[in-house]
């Protein structure tokens, strides 16, 4: 009786419940069988399993109508890790799925026997399949059968609990027996469990043109984002997440497409409500312009950056002192520049609507007190490559979660 193991495609991952796959020892052949379970798009698929052995070229083998195909003599002819990839084809299309890892036990190999006959190219693989048509259908029917008798029999997966009866997903296998993955940078290696799917958020805050402190004569403007890419390096994979407008600072999960604004930015125009404050000095030194509140800005003490300011640089501007700059303090502007500020705030205000007037409006981006959600487009799962994972991001930084490989984590002990 053939070893006979079952492998389930799934979007862009192969899944096999043996960790790693045993396909027998070196220079056997004709024992080991594998069973293709699709599932989703992969049912409408033709499919083409590429054996890609320890020692040699790869060889690709056809799946036939019953699903099953035979490990091919080459896979197993030398002993060491092997790689099996399946793609599935129809018109238009070609999906590839992650590896799948298997390992040829060592042998002596048996002297004296007859070389075995290699295994046919897809060609003739297609033209034999496609001459045994009413086999395969037949067979296909009595596969139907067979399934729908075993339906019943097939236990259901509950990751719950720990019987002898409900098996656990293969997610959650992998959930409990490899360690977590939690990195953050830009860019971002990481050795995860091929095919799990990875968490992929980035972050990035507001950004000024130009270098140095701003102020009236140093100008710097504050630029937001519409979007932030991800890509990863080593297959080319890109993710374009596009926002429905500007956002000067927040994270999105480059997955599901969520994101969470945590920075606004207000244009000042000089039509703004501003008051004069402090007057407890005589010569004027602690007086400061304020405006109204700023709906959900950071509702604090001031503190640095928690806002920047395209014209003035930062200051805990205050009652209790004299220093001269911009802060967001209890959810209002706060600011103190120049020798004297006049007793009432007419000529702030000029010199606000001049500046927009002259196209370098004073900004000001300020942290939120309560994040702001939304969806972004372009969002897709990212499912891990077997091996070196380097993910970037044009944002700020990007942070990646998953399952760590239990195979590269042994290997680097090993190196030890």
């Amino acid at each position: 009786m053939k070893n006979n193991h079952e492998i389930i495609l799934k979007q862009y991952a192969a899944y096999c419940k043996e960790q790693p796959l045993y396909l027998g020892t070196a220079g056997s052949y004709g024992m080991e069988m594998l069973t293709i379970i699709r599932e989703g798009v992969w049912a409408e698929y033709d499919i083409l399993a590429a054996f890609h052995p320890p020692v040699g070229a790869a060889v690709q083998v056809r799946v036939g109508a019953n699903n099953q195909i035979g490990v091919p003599i080459e896979a197993t002819a030398e002993k060491g890790m092997g790689k099996i990839v399946f793609a599935g084809y129809k018109e238009g299309v070609r999906q590839i799925a992650v590896d799948v890892l298997y390992k040829v036990a060592p042998s002596s190999g048996a002297s004296g026997t007859e070389p075995a006959e290699p295994t046919p190219d897809v060609v003739q693989q297609i033209l034999s399949a496609a001459s045994n048509a009413e086999e395969i259908a037949k067979s296909v029917r009595d596969d139907a059968e067979k399934i729908k008798e075993r339906l019943d029999e097939i236990p259901k997966i509950d990751d719950t609990a720990i019987t002898t009866t409900s098996p656990w997903s293969s997610k959650q296998i992998v959930d409990t027996l490899c360690p977590p993955i939690e990195e953050t940078g830009n860019p971002v290696v990481c050795y995860p469990v091929a095919g799990y799917p990875l968490d992929v958020t980035v972050n990035w805050g507001p950004t000024q043109e130009g270098s140095g402190e701003p102020s009236p004569d140093n100008v710097r403007p504050i630029k937001g984002r519409d979007g932030v890419t991800v890509e990863r390096k080593e297959d080319g994979l890109t993710r374009h997440l596009t926002f429905s407008s500007t956002i000067y600072g927040g994270e999105v999960d480059a997955v599901s497409g969520e994101v969470a604004e945590t920075w606004g930015l207000v244009t000042l125009d000089g039509a703004e409500k501003w008051t004069v404050e402090g007057k407890f000095l005589d010569n004027k030194t602690d007086w400061y312009y304020v405006s109204s509140k700023i709906p959900n800005a950071v509702n604090a003490a001031p503190q640095k950056n928690n806002e920047i300011c395209s014209h003035y640089p930062h200051a805990d501007v205050a009652n209790t002192n004299t220093v001269q700059g911009c802060a967001i303090v209890w959810g209002c502007i706060r600011v103190r520049w120049g020798d004297t500020i006049p007793d009432d705030a007419d000529a702030w205000k000029a010199y606000l609507a001049a500046q927009y007037a002259a196209g370098t409006p004073v900004q000001i981006a300020y942290k939120l007190a309560k994040p702001v959600s939304f969806t972004a487009t372009g969002a897709q799962p990212i499912p891990a490559l077997s091996g070196t994972n380097t993910l970037l991001t044009d944002a700020d930084s990007v942070s990646v979660s998953g399952r760590a490989d239990l195979i590269h984590i042994i290997r680097k002990m090993q190196e030890k």
